[in-house]
């Protein structure tokens, strides 16, 4: 069953809201699959939480996996009308980018960037900054670590766990630690450490629950599309890239306010 065949077996037993929502994605489904959740729900005169409850009381995780499977279902129907001789390649381009695109999607709108921004404006004035990741997030931890070095910034790039130990001990009042994670099982000690020597401890994670959150200075949530099977092997590194992308783009600002510094 695609998802306008839930909306229609469930709009009975729907609230009012949920209702509204519906009949809204009903009437536009190609547009549900190219705007994001907050226009979705400002054209349906609703919240964010409303739709994603909504997508939650269908059966999905949230927004992202109801648009993708909305994504697919029309996908599926373009398929069906295709000429033999269409080249099934194409199909593969268009599945992936717009799943990438779900994503991204999301990320925009639920990122805050009035976080970002302070992110942005601390790492222009820190005295030591350090970019750590590990396993798959050392690539991203890499990448900003590099892209930083092209722009003039100096940073310590830290991929290895025993590394990082010696950096628990090292940083302190007003240095900078960013650290990228998926999961966060292996940063429980680090971040407390951290912490405690009064470092600034920056995390860029896709795990929103995490209790390490308290301990954070920054936190910055983003969504993981490798979470839903369902949608393929796709690889998160793609989504923190892109956010790597609009945090160098907002430290650049702050360096060309300032002149490359800004006052402690």
């Amino acid at each position: 069953m695609n998802p306008l065949e839930r909306l229609e077996k469930e709009f009975p037993n729907l609230t009012r809201s949920e209702q509204a929502i519906t009949e809204y994605i009903l009437k536009n489904p190609m547009t549900v699959i190219r705007y994001s959740l907050t226009q979705i729900a400002r054209e349906a005169r609703t919240s964010n939480t409303a739709v994603i409850r909504l997508c939650q009381k269908l059966g999905y995780q949230g927004f992202s996996e109801f648009k993708f499977s909305l994504s697919r279902a029309a996908l599926s129907d373009t398929k069906k009308n295709d000429s033999p001789e269409e080249d099934e390649g194409k199909d593969s381009m268009s599945a992936i980018v717009s799943q990438y695109v779900t994503y991204l999607n999301q990320m925009a709108a639920e990122t805050d960037m009035d976080i970002v921004r302070q992110i942005a404006s601390l790492m222009c004035r820190t005295p030591r900054l350090a970019v750590m990741g590990y396993n798959r997030t050392g690539f991203s931890a890499s990448q900003l670590s590099y892209r930083l070095s092209r722009m003039g910034m100096a940073n310590y790039l830290v991929t290895d766990q025993v590394v990082m130990q010696d950096y628990m001990e090292i940083f302190g009042p007003g240095d900078v630690c960013i650290i990228f994670s998926i999961s966060l099982k292996t940063y429980k000690e680090t971040v407390q450490r951290l912490k405690k020597n009064g470092a600034t401890v920056v995390l860029f994670t896709m795990n929103g629950t995490t209790p390490l959150k308290k301990n954070c200075d920054y936190f910055v949530c983003l969504p993981q599309i490798s979470y839903n099977r369902r949608m393929g092997f796709l690889d998160d590194q793609t989504l923190f890239f892109v956010f790597i992308e609009v945090l160098l783009s907002e430290t650049a600002r702050v360096l060309n306010r300032t002149g490359g510094k800004e006052s402690l």
